[in-house]
């Protein structure tokens, strides 16, 4: 059943949030003029509209529509093992043997080449 009402809502998300998001898409860059004006806080940039008339413009960015998605998921987290044993194993006696050493051993060039 909640598997069910989870579909049903996600559905009923994807068909509200997608003609915002294909308006955002095809919405026309040059609505109005866009006004640069240096402030006390900063540069602040200001949309007039065709009467002069400043604009409230919203920018709605479908490619981060998944933040939104993903804002209160938690991966889940490993395991911690119950108990960690350490053992400590004294190293065994080193004992000097002598190696063999190979003597370098001289060869001629090749018969045939």
């Amino acid at each position: 059943m909640l598997r069910l009402i989870n579909a049903f809502f996600l559905s009923l998300t994807l068909a509200f949030t997608s003609y915002s998001f294909a308006v955002a898409r095809g919405e026309n860059a040059d609505f109005g003029v866009e006004m640069v004006i240096c402030t006390g806080v900063g540069i602040t940039t200001i949309t007039l509209g065709p009467d002069g008339e400043p604009v409230e413009k919203t920018h709605i960015c479908p490619d981060g529509m998944m933040i939104f998605a993903s804002a209160n998921y938690v991966p889940p987290q490993p395991a911690l093992p119950a108990v960690m044993k350490w053992r400590f194993v004294p190293p065994a006696e080193i004992s000097e043997q002598p190696q063999e050493t190979l003597a370098p051993l001289a060869r001629g060039p090749p018969r045939i080449v």
